[in-house]
């Protein structure tokens, strides 16, 4: 067995990992718990059990063959390592991605390349052994039955997750990161966070307008500083620039090879704060916090797969390995009890914090309330700070879109006096996807007048569809591309770790 890794990776003789969980970190007893963000693989006598993120946020990927099995936390270095590459003609890989909204039994495990496919795991853990490469399940949280059973479980588990992160057991003392808004998610986050340390409180004063992209939306941004809340439980706060892209967005790459759709350049200033392994706190699956009404209006599910709303924070997988932190969105502590949590949120034990609107969350509000946050400082509107693009993505940086367009006519998927067409593509893609009975009325009563001619439902649909996945694909094999160079440079991987910190491989 050998292993690649970055110099953020604690290594011992029985076990490494690029991640914390909720025990002693010299017992290595990471495989056992529910309560694990990051990855890692402990050895057994004749077995590796590798282990993912509890979250789905993060994963790992592996080929098997005859002789070997290869796993990796990053699919560009896994791919690198097999010498195999993504197929720019193959137009599945959004639903691949999309797939993961589906929960960790339904979501696309497949992801085919020139040769074959790698597999992506979420959730599980993966065992190698002589006798067999298999799935293996976390345990379950136990039941709640209270408001009590949930807070204390979240609240304990995280002490412990501390504890793990600053053992000075560990070669490199974790920082603490978290973000803040005027959200329900991160407000609660923040209100159990701060009783054990933050480092560092980031927010995003100007979020996302509903009615723009973000290729029009500089002078029309909304009010999201999560400042007075910060004020309010005694954090210090950074504000950060959603738009820092549009100033420089060198590692531009990293996001779109996570993610196709990449929603999480909003996040982007955070990585210059970052000089040691860290983590990220985020709100990532705040919508188990929802109310029935909520989530039959949304369509949300209430089981134990993790089912996702968005992809909101799921495409930090591949810059958060470069810069060097690891992503940990609390509510993910416990949120396989889903069921319970909702039957929490829905009980009169909780009717002093509901407000009885439709952005209405009782279990965040008790936590902030509880912890001193006044009522009106948060919690009040729903907004946002994600950065969405026009589809199919195009790179934001001349020099990314310029090689990447040389990429489409290379593979022949779109010709060279096409790509003039690139604007009014982009400006008609914007228009479906933000046409409503105000904005782009023309559009939407038109769609409208079809689908009751036809007497079923109709959409305009965006043009250069088959280009989605396109970009993604791009980005994934020139990371892979720079890793192989690296790799015949020095003859090892490792020769890559200051690009990438956390990275690891077997």
């Amino acid at each position: 067995m050998s292993i690649h890794h970055g110099p953020f990776v604690e290594v011992r003789e029985s076990f490494f990992i690029e991640g914390v969980w909720n025990g002693e970190f010299e017992k290595g007893e990471f495989g056992a718990t529910d309560c694990v963000f990051g990855s890692g693989a402990i050895l057994g006598d004749r077995s590796v059990l590798f282990v993912s993120s509890a979250s789905t946020t993060d994963y790992l990927y592996y080929q098997r063959s005859d002789k070997r099995v290869v796993v990796s936390n990053s699919l560009p270095l896994l791919l690198s390592y097999i010498d195999e590459s993504l197929d720019p003609h193959f137009t599945g890989y959004p639903p691949i991605h999309y797939s993961i909204t589906e929960g960790i039994e339904d979501y696309i495990r497949e992801i085919p390349t020139l040769k074959g496919c790698v597999t992506r795991l979420i959730y599980r853990n993966l065992e190698v052994s002589p006798a067999r490469v298999a799935e293996v399940e976390k345990d379950m949280p136990p039941r709640f039955h209270s408001f009590a059973d949930y807070y204390s479980y979240v609240v304990e588990n995280y002490r412990r997750i501390v504890d793990n992160a600053r053992d000075p057991k560990r070669e490199i003392l974790m920082q603490i990161f978290s973000t803040q808004s005027k959200g329900y998610d991160s407000t609660a986050v923040n209100a159990i966070a701060a009783k054990f340390g933050i480092d560092k409180v980031f927010t995003v004063s100007k979020g996302k307008n509903s009615r723009y992209l973000a290729t029009n939306d500089a002078s029309k941004q909304v009010d999201d500083d999560g400042s007075a809340v910060c004020k309010a439980i005694g954090l210090d706060c950074i504000v950060i620039d959603r738009r820092s892209f549009a100033k420089e967005f060198d590692q531009e790459y990293l996001y779109y090879a996570g993610l196709h759709a990449n929603q999480d350049a909003n996040l982007k200033d955070i990585n210059g704060y970052v000089s040691t392994a860290s983590i990220l706190l985020t709100g990532t699956l705040g919508e188990i916090w929802y109310t029935h009404s909520c989530i039959l209006n949304g369509g949300f599910h209430t089981d134990s797969e993790l089912k996702r709303g968005d992809l909101g924070c799921h495409g930090l997988a591949e810059i958060r390995l470069a810069v060097g932190f690891i992503q940990l969105p609390l509510p993910y502590i416990g949120a396989r009890r889903r069921e319970d949590i909702l039957r929490i949120t829905e009980s009169p034990e909780m009717e002093p914090w509901r407000l009885g609107t439709s952005y209405d969350r009782p279990i965040p509000r008790r936590i902030a309330e509880e912890a001193g946050i006044p009522r009106d400082l948060f919690g009040q509107v729903k907004t946002g700070s994600v950065v969405l693009f026009p589809q199919p993505s195009v790179p934001y940086g001349k020099q990314l879109r310029e090689e990447y367009f040389d990429f489409l006519v290379r593979e022949g998927l779109l010709g060279k006096q096409m790509l003039k067409l690139w604007p009014f593509v982009r400006f008609v893609n914007t228009v479906l996807s933000l046409r409503s009975e105000k904005r782009y009325p023309a559009v939407y009563y038109s769609e409208r007048i079809i689908a009751k001619l036809f007497r079923k439902d109709f959409r305009f649909k965006p043009l250069w569809r088959h280009l989605d996945g396109s970009l993604f694909c791009f980005c994934v094999n020139k990371f892979a591309h720079k890793y192989a160079s690296c790799s015949r440079e020095k003859n090892r991987i490792t020769s890559h770790v200051m690009l990438n910190r956390h990275v690891g491989t077997l």
